[in-house]
């Protein structure tokens, strides 16, 4: 995989700093849909193969966007899970069990869709709950037509 390139380091601030502080797998994850695109505005389902993904599998996530501004997560890896404290297939953002969490995740998928480009968060929260919450985030759009946004990718781990 090649490293985060100047054209691909506006993900974040962090990112944007040589990928300091950045989760290697992220990047990769990044370099991938990147690869993936073949000079599109995104890459199609289709073109993401799973077996291709190992690496970051435990880690993954893969969203529908459905009308709305609603996202269901169709796929959730056992780490992202782990984190959530929940299983998250079939469920939407707001089932995340921390509604400040659940709250922010949905805003922040909505800028994804609406900005229409990759999104890299890190996060530090600590919820009315008093749970800490300390993780960073891709987002990478996915399309089948090339132009309209049908689902997200991303990679989440844990800081």
């Amino acid at each position: 995989m090649s490293p985060l390139t100047a054209e691909t380091a506006s993900l974040c601030a962090r990112c944007h700093a040589g990928a300091a502080g950045c989760k290697q797998h992220l990047l990769q994850l990044h370099n991938y849909w990147e690869a993936k695109r073949n000079r599109q505005n995104f890459p199609r389902r289709t073109d993401i193969e799973p077996l291709e993904l190992g690496f970051i599998l435990p880690n993954l996530f893969l969203v529908d966007v459905l009308p709305g501004l609603e996202f269901r997560y169709r796929l959730t890896g056992t780490e992202v899970d782990e984190i959530h404290g929940i299983n998250l297939t079939g469920k939407s953002p707001m089932d995340i069990r921390t509604p400040e969490v659940a709250s922010l995740v949905q805003q922040q998928y909505e800028a994804a869709l609406l900005d229409r480009r990759p999104r890299c968060d890190h996060l530090k929260l600590v919820g009315t709950d008093g749970s800490f919450w300390h993780y960073e985030r891709l987002i990478l759009p996915l399309s089948e037509d090339g132009h309209t946004i049908n689902m997200l990718l991303g990679g989440i781990y844990l800081d």
